[in-house]
């Protein structure tokens, strides 16, 4: 199966929005945006704690500064106002990798990751199966690799110029070079937020599916996330003022609403993603984790089980017409 899946799959781009507006208003995917916002303020300081921890055990203090660089783009000036100077804090802190304090950073920070497996179930209508010793586990190796993946990002950002000058000079292109990179560098940030959403896509799910590193979904949440970062990071500079109406907390109110904007978006990507699979003659119906196992069938038993980490006995039930 192909890594770029960009195919519609037979569903029309009409019936496409119409069906995941529907299902993103009918999964109840705002009350999910709004949960996962407030969970990734309380996940925020601790992922940078584990991240500049990484990054002094690997010697790398210019990427982070890249890092914030490259957010200065995105992020409203008054989060960043917030955000910079607990950075600054923390950078001062000592402590090794494997400090009592940076485990401790890097459970709170995981959190983020198992409210965004809760609302990504809801998106693709299955019921968590994953118990709670394996569902815990994956959101810390998650939250290391998106570390992981933002080092490399960074890595690639910082070093690529210094290698396309390597490979200009050897076949004689270095007054081209300047150019090029100008003209490709963002292209290419742009394409790696897009595998990084669709890696997203594709762990956080109960679903059993092909990771394709392009995705609808993916390619439309990065897209509208960037102009809704551009128009609301605008917005607030010019128009609102959060400071004068809420005080000191101002700037926490601006960065959580971001945070929800950016939620929203997200899970209406994979409102799409999941619709085109629903919809499609070779896809899972709404409820299946594979194909044609029918779905499970989301009782009070169940959730009840699941609740204490602890998987119930989920019936597998045929749903009429491939609902759930």
């Amino acid at each position: 199966m192909s890594l770029f899946a960009f195919s519609l799959r037979g569903v029309s781009p009409f019936t496409l929005i119409k069906r995941a507006v529907q299902e993103f208003v009918a999964d109840d995917m705002p009350t999910y945006a709004a949960a996962l916002a407030y969970q990734m303020l309380f996940s925020l300081f601790p992922f940078l704690l584990f991240l500049i921890a990484l990054i002094g055990f690997l010697h790398l203090p210019d990427f982070f500064t890249f890092l914030r660089e490259q957010a200065a783009y995105l992020l409203p000036t008054s989060a960043l106002d917030t955000v910079n100077p607990i950075i600054d804090q923390l950078q001062t802190q000592k402590g090794g990798l494997l400090s009592f304090s940076i485990i401790i950073a890097l459970w709170s920070a995981s959190g983020g990751f198992r409210s965004l497996m809760t609302a990504m179930n809801s998106a693709y209508d299955v019921v968590e199966s994953r118990p709670a010793w394996k569902r815990i586990p994956l959101s810390v190796l998650h939250t290391i690799g998106l570390a992981g993946l933002l080092l490399s990002a960074a890595a690639l950002m910082v070093l690529g110029p210094q290698v396309m000058n390597w490979l200009a000079a050897y076949v004689g292109l270095e007054d081209y070079m300047v150019t090029l990179w100008a003209l490709i560098r963002w292209p290419l940030a742009v394409f790696l937020l897009m595998i990084a959403v669709a890696a997203l896509y594709y762990v956080t799910p109960d679903v059993k599916q092909s990771f394709r590193f392009i995705t609808p979904g993916s390619a439309l949440a990065v897209v509208v996330w960037i102009l809704a970062s551009l128009g609301f990071g605008y917005y607030v500079q010019n128009f609102a003022n959060y400071n004068a109406t809420y005080g000191s907390i101002g700037a926490i109110i601006v960065l959580l609403l971001y945070f929800y904007i950016s939620s929203a978006v997200l899970l209406f990507g994979a409102e799409i993603n999941a619709v085109i699979e629903h919809h499609s003659d070779d896809g899972k119906d709404k409820g299946e984790k594979t194909p044609g196992d029918g779905g499970v069938e989301a009782d009070e038993e169940l959730q009840a089980a699941q609740d204490e980490g602890v998987v119930g006995d989920a019936r597998v039930v045929q749903r009429p017409n491939g609902q759930a």
